[in-house]
């Protein structure tokens, strides 16, 4: 029997919310004829608190009782909600409306094969109509199959694979052995498939496949209550309040010319190494990744409300700060709508793997600086450059 996908504990939905508030995320209200998108500003015990404006409660004539009804996706599934307006004021000086905390969060789409979304997507390589092989990412799980996103780039779904075609998934990248699947196309999602595993499957795989969606998903529940604030959360960006990286680092300008390269690393091993690889073609900064906003601290390097000043490329080094290299180039390009080519630094080892999740975190690439070799490095860093904005000045 299917386990019930609805959100029914008071911790469980309050997580959801305060996931929402640390992606700056929006939900859906409806309320009669009206409907809108607002951003969810903080989340508390018994209430969330939305940035709806006085202007939009008038309109909505919203007072206090007023049932709505609440959407939202979390993990990219869709819940819904029936919640209450509790009333109007400010945050941090900006305009807000609260609504109750809902009792319940009922999952919809529950078809799908979509029982465990995990907060990242799964490197998952698949075949497609023509048996070549492509790099997928699985972003949510079922017992029964799961949810694959194609390739960077695709455009129709029908055209790599069609309705109830067969091919085989290969999801060695996430339980650290070879586990090919065969499954079918059963339908076609936003941007996904839903991939079904065929009933003559060995059951001896399938068993290894839904023990490890059972771990997982256990997993990813530690994880999302070790990270969870009784207290309440609030968004980290709030008109009037007070910006925690108002002090901010500096960069270590270790080779000064242009184009400017900026390393976010720990410590100055690595940035000292790069710079002395690449010094002749490429010039580097170097900054102890902080935890909060990057392109604040980057006023020395000409950084400023329209545009990131002499940088033309980041890299994340694979020992960084507050977080790991993905989450921190999330945050670049969410947060700070970072315009430049970020690259993913680290080892060689499992490159493939490495590359996906760079990519799937947003990055134009992983670049492989474990064994350091220069000309490769070199070549990495001009395709980077190159795939970026027109505006990066010629090398000479």
């Amino acid at each position: 029997m299917r386990r019930s996908l609805n959100k029914d504990t008071h911790e469980a939905i309050r997580m959801v919310f305060q996931r929402l508030c640390e992606g700056e995320d929006k939900v859906e209200l409806q309320f009669g004829a009206f409907r809108g998108e607002f951003r969810v500003l903080a989340e508390a015990a018994d209430r969330v608190i939305l940035a709806i404006s006085e202007v939009e409660r008038g309109q909505w004539r919203l007072k206090m009782g007023s049932r709505l009804t609440l959407r939202l996706l979390d993990r990219g599934l869709p819940f819904e909600a029936v919640v209450d307006f509790q009333g109007h004021g400010r945050i941090h000086g900006a305009e807000a409306c609260h609504i109750t905390m809902p009792r319940l969060l009922r999952a919809l789409d529950t078809h799908r094969l979509a029982d465990f979304a995990p907060d990242r997507p799964v490197p998952c390589p698949f075949g497609d109509q023509q048996n070549n092989v492509r790099d997928g990412l699985a972003t949510a799980f079922g017992e029964d199959g799961l949810e694959l996103a194609p390739p960077e780039g695709t455009r129709i779904l029908g055209d790599m694979l069609r309705l109830n075609a067969v091919t085989t998934v290969d999801l060695r990248a996430a339980v650290g052995e070879t586990l090919p699947l065969p499954v079918r196309v059963a339908y076609f999602g936003e941007r996904v498939w839903g991939l079904r595993i065929l009933d003559n499957a060995d059951p001896k795989l399938v068993g290894r496949y839904r023990q490890w969606v059972m771990e997982a998903r256990h997993h990813q529940e530690q994880k999302d209550r070790s990270r969870f604030n009784p207290g309440g959360l609030e968004a980290s960006r709030i008109p009037g309040k007070p910006d925690p990286t108002r002090v901010p680092a500096t960069p270590r300008v270790l080779v000064d010319k242009d184009p400017l390269l900026l390393v976010l690393a720990e410590g100055e091993a690595f940035p000292a190494r790069l710079a002395e690889g690449v010094g002749r073609k490429y010039g580097v900064a170097a900054l102890d990744s902080p935890t909060g906003l990057v392109k604040p601290c980057l006023t020395s390097l000409g950084a400023d409300d329209t545009g990131w000043g002499r940088v033309k490329l980041v890299i994340i080094y694979a020992q960084v700060r507050g977080g790991t290299p993905a989450e921190l180039c999330r945050r670049l390009l969410k947060r700070e709508a970072c315009p430049l080519p970020v690259l993913l630094a680290g080892s060689g080892e499992d490159a493939d793997h490495k590359r996906n999740r760079a990519l799937a975190a947003g990055a134009t690439d992983h670049l492989t600086v474990e064994p350091f070799h220069v000309l490769g490095v070199l070549h990495a860093l001009d395709a980077a450059l190159g795939a970026g904005s027109s505006s990066v000045p010629p090398v000479v």
